[in-house]
């Protein structure tokens, strides 16, 4: 369901550190926010902007990378993806989630993965991602697994 009051629209890497940096990194130098791949070309950020102030408050990366897991199958790979807790609940990101679908989709991507962390694990489940592989370890963030969708 989508929220009237959000809008998506794209947005730079460096945009996106306003909501990765209190989200992903709390703590942390504002550096850590940079992830590899924010640069490329191809590489597409999106962002939730609550209309009623102009606020971003959700981001979500779509990256052009393949899984390991799905060799032979057009990939792409959902990073960076934060929502302020200010705004958690409201759907903010299932709508940058699919968004970003709808572009993986149109760019004839097959399958759509990213390293979940376990706290978000119930998120993706219940926007139809499965887990593949074992649980692994991302220092200093913690545990993830990888999940995917076939597009």
């Amino acid at each position: 369901m989508q929220d009237n009051t959000i809008k998506i629209r794209p947005i730079s890497a460096l945009d996106t550190y306003v909501v990765r940096h209190p989200v992903l990194r709390p703590g942390r130098p504002l550096e850590t926010c940079a992830m590899g791949g924010d640069h490329r070309q191809d590489t597409i950020h999106l962002g939730a902007f609550d209309l009623v102030d102009d606020q971003l408050v959700g981001v979500a990366t779509l990256l052009v990378e393949n899984s390991p897991y799905f060799p032979g199958l057009i990939g792409a790979q959902l990073r960076g993806m934060a929502v302020l807790p200010s705004h958690h609940r409201k759907g903010i990101g299932a709508e940058l989630v699919r968004a970003l679908e709808e572009i993986a989709r149109q760019r004839k991507d097959e399958i759509l993965w990213m390293n979940a962390r376990v706290s978000a694990q119930p998120f993706y489940t219940a926007l139809g991602y499965k887990e593949i592989g074992p649980l692994f370890e991302i220092d200093p963030i913690g545990p993830h697994y990888v999940m995917y969708r076939s597009l």
